[in-house]
This record gives structure tokens, C-alpha cells and sequence, in this order.
């Protein structure tokens, strides 16, 4: 094979690094050499190295090798990237609700496929797939139906996939007795809906409940937009909760614009996101204080979530930010709410937030 295509040192690292992460407990540098067909002194020369750079880590106390936490920072960057991984959790939550089996996407890596997201199953017996697990292109799959492809992918346990894109591929995981045969004939036709069939993942459409609540779950920032005294219209990013029927909000101390939404309370909040499936959400109406939570549960439920769910973005800055300040809670139940997925103009009816139609 020419040099330019596999560079030996190159194809020794990224062995290491496979046989690292596919491993169940730290490698001793002696086994890892045997496993990989690398002579000890090679193989030191690549772990120093690529020790340096974060990805591979060594025990102080036994000089045992595992995977490092700079390989956390190139799986995130990776994951922006990868579309599929935008929408594996949303098509996941819906297999396993509705079949109970373990589900898995596929990526493509070299001439196989790689484990790059799963989610575990509800089912008695669910498979639970091990850390950096590989699909070879050759043995799977024994055969397609419908658009489904299936196999034993380890004794026992048999797989049911379909195609996301020409990169990737949604599969569902569980006991031969289950999936294989007559038995699987529900999973095939559920599995081949949700990942391109009929009634499959739309690129642009509206959000409906499910999905909705989803989103609004992430630790994203909101913009409020609201009129200023002077008339002019003005917007502000927050941190928010949804309870899945109302926007929760507590104002910094002295925060401007609360001051502003007291004296005129129509307002509108935007809550969007930048990578796909580019969902956005629009929510209007007045926006009203607890002024009857006089014991501040409210106040305190919606405070602990706000700290869950963002203090890995600011935790400092939160729990500072909170220290002392009055107990004011806003929460804005929309009259109307747009929710929508992609990049083409919404055109379909908006929603209240109990999902009725609205104008």
C-alpha cells in the first residue's frame, strides 16, 4: 500500500487508540504491544505522544494505558459536524418507546462502520453494546428486506439497520428470539418509518409535542424580545424553563428589562439553534410575576432546574449570580407558539402550548 494512503506510524496510533477504547479496563503497555503487533519501544514512543496531546492517559499507579479526555473534545467536535447524531436522540426515544430494544447509529469509518451513539433499551435481556465496538464491511449483513438490513452481529444477539444517509446507519439491537424472523417484522417496519421510510424524520416541517419538549429540554439561551419605554423594540438572551405548557424566567437583580415587561407585558420569546435539523421555536403572549407563590416552592423548583441544566455552562456565574437576590419568578404561557424544523418559512398552522391550533 503506498505511503501517502496508510502511514504506518499514523496506522499504529489509531490501532492503539481502537484497542484502547474497546477495552473494558486499563492495558498494560506489554499486552497492548502483543494485541497490535507493535514492538514496546514503538508503541512507547506513540503513547508518550499521544499522551502529550490528551487522548491517551496513564495510571500513576500502575503505568496501565486508557483512553484520555482529549478524545472527549475531538468526539464533540466530531459530533457538531454529524448530522445524523442531531437527530439520533429524537429517533432513538421513539424506537425505544415504541419497541423496548436497544438502538444504535453507525458511522462510516474506513471500510466499516463505527459505534458512534446508542441508546439502551427497555426490554428484559437488552443489549448494551461495548465501548469503541466496529462493523467490518464484510459478515453483515446476511440478508436485506425492505430496506432493512439484518445479522448476527455477536452470538445471540441479532441487528436490524437502515440507511440514514450514504455515512450512516440507524440499527436496532436485541435477542435473535426477538427481532429475527416473523418476530422482528414489527421492528422492521417500525425502524424502516422512522429512518427514511414513510413517515420518516422530515428535513423541514413543524415540531409536534414530543420533539418540542425535547429541544426546549437542551441548555440553550433564549431571546425575549419586548418594547423598551422610548417605543423601540428590544431583546435580551435568558436562561429559561419549560415545563412543557410554560416558559419559566428569574431576572437578574436590577435586570432592566423585567422592569420593561412589568409595565408592558406582551412579549415574544425565540429559542433556536444553529446546527441541524435547525429547529426553532417562536412563543407570544403577556408575560405575568408568581406574585401568589408566597412560600417561593415555585421559585425553588424552577431555580434547581435552571442550575441543572446550565451550571455546566456558568456555574459560578449562576449560583453568584442568585446569592441574595429577591425571589422574582416571571413565566410567560404562550397564546401562540410556532415550532418548526429546517430552514423553509413556516407555513402550517401554529400552536398553543397544549397543542392546539391557533390561528
Amino acid at each position: 500500500m503506498p505511503y501517502r494512503s496508510r502511514v504506518p506510524a499514523v496506522a499504529r496510533a489509531i490501532q492503539a487508540l481502537e484497542h484502547l477504547a474497546a477495552a473494558q479496563q486499563p492495558v498494560a503497555l506489554s499486552a497492548l504491544s502483543r494485541a497490535i503487533d507493535v514492538r514496546p519501544s514503538s508503541l512507547l514512543a506513540i503513547l508518550t505522544t499521544l499522551a502529550g496531546a490528551g487522548l491517551v492517559s496513564r495510571s500513576p499507579r500502575d503505568g496501565r494505558y486508557l483512553p484520555g479526555p482529549g478524545l472527549v473534545a475531538l468526539g464533540t467536535a466530531a459530533a457538531q459536524r454529524l448530522e445524523p447524531l442531531h437527530t439520533f436522540d429524537l429517533m432513538a426515544a421513539d424506537l425505544v418507546e415504541q419497541l423496548g430494544e436497544t438502538v444504535l447509529l453507525w458511522v462510516q469509518q474506513g471500510d466499516g462502520l463505527a459505534l458512534a451513539a446508542a441508546r439502551d433499551g427497555t426490554q428484559p435481556l437488552r443489549y448494551v453494546p461495548p465501548l469503541g465496538l466496529r462493523l467490518p464491511a464484510t459478515g453483515f449483513p446476511s440478508h436485506a428486506q425492505h430496506g432493512v438490513v439484518e445479522g448476527e452481529l455477536e452470538p445471540a444477539v441479532w441487528m436490524l439497520g437502515a440507511s440514514l444517509d450514504e455515512r450512516a446507519m440507524l440499527a436496532v439491537v436485541g435477542p435473535a428470539g426477538r427481532l429475527r424472523g416473523a418476530a422482528g417484522a414489527h421492528a422492521r417496519r417500525t425502524l424502516s418509518a422512522v429512518a427514511g421510510g414513510e413517515g420518516a424524520w422530515p428535513g423541514s416541517g413543524p415540531i409536534g409535542p414530543s420533539e418540542l419538549d425535547a429541544f426546549l429540554s437542551q441548555a440553550l439561551v433564549a431571546s425575549l424580545s419586548y418594547l423598551s419605554d422610548d417605543g423601540y423594540p428590544a431583546s435580551v438572551p435568558l436562561w429559561y424553563d419549560w415545563d412543557g405548557h410554560t416558559f419559566w424566567l428569574i431576572p437578574s437583580p436590577g435586570a432592566e428589562w423585567a422592569g420593561h415587561v412589568r409595565r408592558n407585558p406582551r412579549v415574544s420569546l425565540a429559542v433556536s439553534e444553529s446546527t441541524p435539523p435547525l429547529r426553532r421555536v417562536l412563543a407570544r403572549g403577556p408575560m405575568s410575576s408568581t406574585a401568589d407563590d408566597f412560600d417561593a416552592g415555585q421559585w425553588r423548583t424552577v431555580e434547581g432546574r435552571l442550575a441543572a441544566r446550565y451550571a455546566r455552562l456558568d456555574a459560578a456565574r449562576l449560583l453568584e449570580g442568585r446569592r441574595g437576590q429577591s425571589r422574582i419568578l416571571l413565566r410567560l404561557v404562550p397564546e401562540q407558539l410556532i415550532a418548526w424544523r429546517g430552514l423553509l418559512r413556516p407555513v402550517a398552522p401554529a400552536y398553543s402550548a397544549s397543542g392546539r391550533r391557533v390561528g
